[in-house]
């Protein structure tokens, strides 16, 4: 297990850790909504995002940062972004419906 050794290194992995918080935090608000309202709240989006996310920091921790290493965090990072912000777009326009 290698830390990030330099600090935009360290800076990345955190503000991708805080990014992961905020989508636990809209997880748990699109599962309550979709549970206690019945409607329709998305929820999966918000997974993958943190399973994206935990693989983009997974390899700041295990690789080495070879060619094949940078694809997979470039890919991770673009898909982990994308997910929660169509995530949470769609939990957006559930929730600014009227009722």
């Amino acid at each position: 297990m290698e830390f990030p050794s330099t600090l935009d290194e360290l800076l990345i992995v955190g503000y991708v850790a805080c990014c992961m918080g905020l989508n636990v935090v809209a997880f748990l608000i699109s599962a309550f909504y979709k549970k206690k309202i019945n409607r329709n709240a998305p929820y999966l989006g918000f997974l993958l995002s943190l399973l994206l996310g935990a693989i983009f920091v997974g390899t700041f921790l295990i690789a080495e940062g070879d060619v094949y290493t940078g694809i997979v965090r470039t890919t991770a990072l673009l898909g982990c972004s994308m997910c929660s912000t169509f995530s949470m777009v769609g939990l957006f326009l559930s929730m600014n419906t009227r009722r």
